[in-house]
């Protein structure tokens, strides 16, 4: 009689185990999959605003020109005629210096200063 009863019990916990598995479990564990997706790809999409304002804030930091100062062997500050001292990118103005101090060997020394709004932004090259 008690192997009737447990076999009963037991048939009736299967049944609402397959039908708590089939349609609820079925759909919680998709749910948590699509949502977890959902939060990787908003991370991502933060992480990437959050890049793009870090690099939009230092680009406005950045001086809108770049000029080449000269120097004579005694630090006293000169003007040479004829040579291209002003520059919109750093780079450029990098490599005229390092081509006017190969040229001037020892004679002058070149320092390329950022100019921004009337403040000049020093960046020496040795």
């Amino acid at each position: 009689m008690y192997d009737v009863i447990a076999s009963l019990f037991f048939k009736g916990i299967e049944f609402s185990y397959k039908w708590l598995n089939e349609n609820l479990l079925a759909h919680i564990l998709a749910f948590s999959k699509e949502f977890g997706g959902v939060i990787i790809f908003i991370s991502a999409v933060i992480f990437l605003l959050i890049a793009v304002y870090l690099v939009m804030k230092q680009a406005r930091r950045l001086p809108s020109a770049y000029m080449i100062e000269t120097f004579d062997t005694y630090g006293n500050r000169t003007i040479i005629p004829e040579l291209r001292v002003r520059f919109n990118t750093y780079q450029a103005a990098a490599s005229y210096a390092q081509f006017y101090t190969s040229i001037f060997r020892d004679s002058y020394k070149f320092r390329v200063t950022g100019l921004k709004d009337k403040i000049s932004i020093i960046r020496s090259l040795d």
